[in-house]
């Protein structure tokens, strides 16, 4: 049996340059007698074992000892600052009872959370939950989130760790799941002999209750009996090698070759292996966050095996840029030649460039890189060499359904993989079946934000509604042009033939009406009132506005209210656009906006959204939702504000009641999948008392393609 003093370890560890997985955790874990291991959420737990070494720990008599926290909605803190919830054992049994239910039903922790109720059953596992605070006063602060690890053998010998701790998939993976770690052990001189006693004296007070300002329990029977119940003790040891055998076949699919790198998570392996057999048509409908630039770069890179030349498809120059960069990152190692078209990139149309960068034949890898509005010119289109040989990624594939876009569809291809988390074309049935017929349809199952929320790729949210009415001026406008409207349809109902000057005019008074709405000052007050009732230094903050014209009004109205760190992103901005998102990302603030962040940026700080656009495309706040869920290691919550304009009207206006419709639409979407969906049963009410049909509300919505307009040659 190997002893951890026999090991060669490094005092710190850094990925991608150290395989921390083999290098460190695997050998540690094969050699330890016990593993002391604080994880953060309890759902993590799963993702805490070494799986290659586990079957070799368990058979040296290996015990574990978990100290981990359950997430927490605003609600359970309500109850537990109340001193209920945290004194009602089953209650908080019934909170990591629902956690560990949803491990078992998302994909890729089902095995994982098996093996870990079958190890609980066995008392190989012993789990403890933690609270930062005294709970039992109804005082608590923050959830306990401590990072630490300590390995010891049967001879005394111990590894203690520190460091950034991931505990998602990748920690399934041979890459480990430790992204930087410092290492002591304690039979390396005095001062690291005391640092390892110090770690495992401070986790031995966590597991006995006797640190200060933490509240130590065992795991409640309410939850320990589910895992029981789950478990499955005589076949644990053939789950680990599924599992292995899992992580195996992921590694297969990783597009980095170098040691450490980056592999697929369940979902992402699932959806590949599923569009193989598919033939290597159809479309990811995967959440916004969960990783589906990755997936695509792994099905690329399957594609260089068969000698094809690959065309990317973008909507627009921000994510031409951070393709070309992501790309070139990834497969620079195997020597890939990129040409870029769009976004001030016009060398692909001298000397047939193009057209011999598409042509079938052997070679170092090709790839195509394109702006959508460039692929759907003439001139692009006759120039790309069609066949078998061609293989179509199109990113946002959703955007291919608009009139110009269409023309790409008619490139004769072979592989086809189109990526969206809403493929569907809202109010577009025909740009939707274009799209369908041409990749041939959504690869199942979909990923959702459910599933990614459960699967530790998003963060969970909480999501608060704030609604507020039109000032006297503003709803006095609102109801004349409602009246001119009425009848304007009254004439358009009782001509004869059409009248295309009335309905022209027609539809510019329901423009007008609708920019009351979307301008509405409240909103202004609003936003101002959340963010200084809320916001804390450091925190990184989204506020996304309908124009110029609000943007300017929060931003002073925030800075005239005392609020510092306050940053512009939109397409008109002087600058660097990209140095403004680094220093936010470096030292937080307020980030107002417009549309411009709906796609493609990815700043996985930000914490906080505040909603002040108004939008009838679904597509665009799922989109603004999915930039405040990305996960970071910085928060364990995200938090959504909406700002909800309902203004007085006649339900018997249909115009009227699409206005609100609008809104309640983004809102219902919103709380349905919030850690807190109570905050919409106001909203029920109100659509029930505007005589709105429920389930026809959440489905609302137009779809818009003016985002087109920002690209360019």
């Amino acid at each position: 049996m190997a002893i951890l003093a026999n090991l060669q370890l490094k005092q710190t560890y850094h990925k991608p340059e150290d395989n921390i997985a083999q290098a460190f955790y695997l050998p540690c874990m094969a050699a330890a007698h016990t593993y002391d291991r604080a994880v953060g959420y309890f759902s993590s737990a799963i993702y805490a074992l070494a799986w290659p070494s586990l079957r070799e720990f368990v058979d040296n008599g290996g015990r574990i000892r978990l100290i981990c926290s359950p997430v927490l909605s605003e609600g359970d803190v309500s109850a537990m600052t109340a001193g209920y919830a945290a004194r009602n054992e089953e209650a908080q049994g019934n909170l990591l009872k629902e956690e560990f239910r949803q491990l078992l039903t998302t994909p890729g922790s089902v095995k994982p959370a098996k093996v870990l109720a079958s190890l609980v059953a066995l008392k190989i596992i012993d789990i403890r939950i933690a609270w930062v605070g005294d709970v039992a006063g109804g005082k608590p602060k923050r959830l306990f989130h401590d990072k630490v690890g300590i390995f010891e053998d049967v001879e005394g010998n111990a590894v203690a760790f520190k460091g950034s701790m991931n505990e998602t998939w990748p920690g399934l993976a041979l890459d480990g799941n430790l992204e930087s770690v410092d290492v002591y052990l304690s039979w390396v001189g005095s001062r690291e002999q005391a640092r390892v006693a110090e770690e495992q004296a401070y986790f031995n007070r966590l597991w006995e209750n006797h640190f200060p300002d933490v509240t130590t329990v065992p795991l409640p029977e309410v939850a320990r009996d589910a895992l029981v119940t789950a478990s499955d003790p005589e076949h644990w040891r053939e789950l680990v090698e599924e599992i292995c055998i899992e992580i195996q076949a992921a590694e297969g699919w990783s597009p980095e070759a170098k040691p450490g790198g980056r592999v697929p998570r369940p979902h992402q392996v699932a959806a590949l292996d599923a569009w193989k057999a598919r033939g290597r048509r159809g479309i990811f409908e995967h959440a916004t966050g969960s990783g589906k630039t990755f997936t695509a770069l792994c099905a690329i890179k399957d594609s260089f095996s068969h000698k094809e030349v690959v065309l990317v498809l973008v909507p627009s120059d921000l994510l031409l840029r951070q393709w070309a960069a992501e790309l070139r990152s990834t497969f620079d190692p195997v020597g890939i030649r990129l040409l870029v078209c769009g976004g001030g990139h016009i060398d692909w149309k001298e000397d047939g460039r193009l057209r011999a960068w598409t042509r079938a034949g052997a070679g170092a890898p090709r790839l195509v890189l394109a702006t959508m509005q460039t692929a759907s010119s003439p001139e692009f289109i006759q120039a790309c060499r069609g066949g078998r040989h061609l293989f179509v990624v199109a990113d946002e594939v959703h955007r291919l359904g608009a009139l110009q876009a269409r023309r790409i569809l008619q490139l004769d291809t072979g592989p086809r993989l189109g990526l969206s988390a809403t493929p569907v074309r809202s109010g577009d049935p025909t740009g939707t079946a274009a799209i369908f017929d041409y990749f041939e349809g959504v690869v199942p199952p979909p990923f959702t934000l459910n599933d990614a929320i459960r699967a530790g790729t998003l963060t969970p949210y909480a999501y608060n509604v704030h609604r507020v009415r039109l000032d006297t001026d503003e709803q006095e406008e609102w109801n004349r042009l409602a009246k001119e409207i009425r009848r304007q349809v009254a004439r358009s109902i009782g001509a004869k033939t059409a009248d295309v000057d009335a309905e022209t005019r027609l539809k510019m008074l329901l423009i007008r009406r609708a920019r009351i709405i979307k301008n509405a000052r409240q909103k202004v007050s609003a936003a101002v009132s959340i963010v200084t009732s809320t916001y804390r230094r450091g925190q990184h903050w989204i506020v996304y506005c309908d124009d110029q014209v609000q943007l300017a009004a929060v931003r002073d109205a925030l800075r005239s209210a005392g609020c510092e760190a306050i940053f512009e992103y939109h397409t008109a901005m002087g600058g660097d656009p990209r140095r403004t998102l680094d220093l936010f990302e470096a030292q937080g603030g307020i980030v107002v906006s417009i549309r411009c962040l709906d796609e493609g940026v990815d700043i996985p700080a930000v914490s906080h959204a505040l909603i002040l656009a108004s939008s009838k495309n679904p597509r665009e706040f799922i989109q603004r939702r999915g930039r405040v869920l990305r996960k970071s290691p910085t928060k364990l919550i995200s938090n959504v504000y909406d700002v909800l304009v309902t203004p007085l009207f006649d339900p018997d206006e249909p115009p009227a009641v699409a206005i609100l419709e609008g809104e309640l639409a983004r809102a219902i979407e919103f709380g349905s999948h919030a850690i807190n969906p109570g905050c919409i049963t106001d909203l029920q009410r109100l659509a029930i008392e505007h005589g709105m049909d429920w389930e026809r509300v959440v489905n609302a919505g137009i779809e818009d393609d003016d985002d087109n307009k920002e690209e360019h040659d």
